[in-house]
């Protein structure tokens, strides 16, 4: 197979080249993906472009109070080594974490996770959990930001279109007494894609511990990642006992659309869902009251 390859030296010079190339130059980041897709012949490509060199994109920087701004073609791997991460942001640390092995992690980058728009990928439930936004250039050569799951418009299909960038996503301080947590379910331990993926994000009140703010977001149970917004609105300035997580985790799993597929029935995807839901919200319960 044979196509042209293309190494800009800046943002602007990146889609230029994208855009003439009519939606058929893709994008090299980590290589991850696309080169298998090569190697099997799987994809039709005029050219490649890689966007390994570009300095604002390849690092990620941390705010005073630990919000995140990440550049589209950071390596999972040096936000996995993160202090910043793991003390902040454990559920995206765990969704990291389990993102194929440790040798895929040195090369793959967290937008090529999100840019596949798969409805299971790892990275995009704990993102939506903790209210992260996704700052790209669309087809139209617009610079745009919109939360996470408003990037995701279907199965392999994103508001990046065919000729866009993802430049960065910039997740939020996380206010006093937040907790996340993120868990997967896949039909083997390691280097599998979900079956059933959740996070959730907790933010209680110091004065009498009631839920001021909640996030639950749900990954491989639709077609694209989505949150649980009546699932939420259960625990919303309320005081977050075992029996109320597990009336948020039924209602999430009325939230959702699973499909049935070789990895799993739609009615045990959607029992998972209750499993994970509550799972994930006692655990960010638990890490909320230790962050004072």
């Amino acid at each position: 197979m044979r196509f042209n390859y293309f190494e800009p030296s800046s943002i602007k010079e990146t889609v230029d080249v994208l855009h003439q190339g009519q939606g058929n130059n893709k994008i090299l980041a980590g290589g991850t993906d696309i080169i298998i897709r090569l190697r099997r012949q799987a994809g039709s490509y005029q050219g490649l472009v890689n966007i390994k060199q570009l300095p604002d994109l390849t690092t990620f920087s941390t705010g005073p109070r630990g919000g995140l701004s990440i550049g589209a073609v950071t390596r999972l791997r040096l936000l996995e080594t993160s202090t910043a991460i793991r003390e902040h942001f454990p559920v995206l640390l765990e969704a990291i974490q389990v993102i194929g092995s440790l040798q895929l992690r040195n090369m793959a980058t967290i937008g090529g996770n999100l840019c596949n728009a798969s409805p299971s990928a790892d990275s995009a439930p704990a993102l939506i959990a903790t209210g992260a936004t996704a700052t790209f250039i669309d087809d139209g050569g617009n610079e745009r930001t919109v939360p996470i799951q408003r990037l995701f418009v279907g199965p392999g299909s994103s508001l990046l279109g065919s000729t866009g960038l993802l430049l960065r996503i910039d997740v939020p301080e996380p206010a006093v007494m937040t907790g996340n947590n993120f868990e997967r379910l896949t039909p083997r331990n390691a280097m599998d894609i979900a079956i059933v993926s959740a996070a959730s994000q907790l933010t209680l009140e110091p004065t009498n511990g009631k839920v001021r703010d909640v996030s639950i977001a749900l990954g491989a149970v639709a077609p694209t990642p989505v949150q649980a917004p009546r699932a939420e609105d259960i625990l919303r300035n309320r005081e977050p006992t075992s029996v109320l997580l597990a009336k948020a985790a039924t209602m999430a799993m009325e939230e959702c659309n699973p499909i049935d597929d070789i990895r799993g029935s739609a009615s045990y995807r959607r029992a998972m869902v209750g499993v994970l839901v509550r799972r994930t919200l006692e655990r960010a319960f638990e890490r909320a009251q230790k962050r004072r």
